[in-house]
């Protein structure tokens, strides 16, 4: 079941090559989370920027909904699964 909460700001480890963005790991609460998996990722208009969604699994059973926003240049944390 996804937990509902406030988008949080994460800081998140990101490789970038040819428009091409990877989440590499991510940090929440203090503890690092390495990106095991990208399942699934989608890209929205917001006005004129894009914002770019993952969503991964990191270590055990949970996934993540990880989402960059390419006018500003942050994460959130939009939702675990």
């Amino acid at each position: 079941m996804a937990q509902k909460h406030q988008p949080l700001p994460i800081d998140v480890l990101t490789f970038f090559e040819n428009g091409r963005i990877d989440p590499i790991k991510f940090r929440l609460n203090g503890r690092v989370y390495p990106v095991k998996r990208i399942y699934k990722q989608w890209k929205n208009k917001r006005g004129d920027h894009q914002m770019h969604h993952f969503l991964i699994q990191s270590e055990g059973q949970d996934s993540y909904e990880l989402r960059f926003d390419s006018s500003k240049f942050t994460w959130k944390l939009y939702h675990i699964v």
